[in-house]
């Protein structure tokens, strides 16, 4: 089966792009904020994000830069709070991944991510260790190490869906398993894994946050589901 790690500077690109871009709440209370996304005098609510599934892509008409606006964080001194939004020149599917900051005026990081499923296959797990030490993962019969720092690494199952068994432990400590489940497989369904620390000690000491997609569903956004600035 095909590994593949790509550093985050693949994933992450900084240049302008047109491309519509999809957007991902990292968690309830981001999903729950009042935000836009606005290019020139074009602005687009995003309505109904969620945690864990991609919004439809969304279609900015005119030229010139994308930025996330905080519709709940305007003043008087500051009426518009936002930033912009770094997406690479020539990259066809952003995603957009919206992390709490408070440090940022409008309590956001961007974190942009090329979610082409060119690279991004069908069938494909695709893990980023958001903690803070190294990782070793078994997923059926592949086992490979994850870095911590962000850094993707993609493995491809072939066969029909099924379930699989994941685990998960501490680079220096294989013996003593961090996470353990049985997942499923489906070979049109791709699943992007963030592995996080765990906030309730009786689960165990970390998380998966997983964002699924289907063929369809993917399929039917590119053809239907774009919001679109009035």
């Amino acid at each position: 089966m095909p590994i593949r790690l790509l550093p985050l500077a693949a994933l992450l690109l900084l240049p302008l792009s047109a491309a519509p871009p999809r957007v991902l709440a990292w968690n309830n209370e981001v999903a729950a904020r009042e935000l836009a996304l606005v290019r020139g005098k074009e602005q687009v609510t995003l309505e109904g994000l969620h945690p864990s599934k991609r919004s439809p892509a969304i279609r900015l008409r005119g030229e010139g830069k994308i930025f996330l606006r905080a519709l709940d964080r305007s003043s008087d001194e500051n009426p518009v709070v936002q930033r912009e939004c770094a997406i690479g020149e020539g990259l066809t599917h952003p995603l957009l991944i919206l992390m709490p900051d408070e440090k940022d005026p409008t309590g956001l990081r961007i974190v942009v991510f090329n979610d082409d499923p060119a690279g991004f296959r069908w069938g494909s797990y695709r893990f980023l260790n958001a903690t803070p030490k190294p990782l070793a993962l078994r997923l059926e019969n592949e086992a490979v190490r994850l870095a911590s720092g962000w850094k993707a690494t993609d493995i491809r199952l072939s066969g029909k869906t099924r379930g699989v068994g994941a685990m998960i432990a501490a680079q220096d400590n294989l013996k003593k398993p961090l996470y353990s489940a049985v997942w499923e497989h489906d070979p049109d369904t791709r699943t992007l894994c963030f592995i996080v620390p765990g906030t309730d000690p009786r689960l165990g000491p970390i998380e998966i946050k997983a964002v699924p997609e289907t063929r369809t569903g993917f399929e039917l956004d590119q053809r239907e589901g774009r919001a679109e600035a009035p």
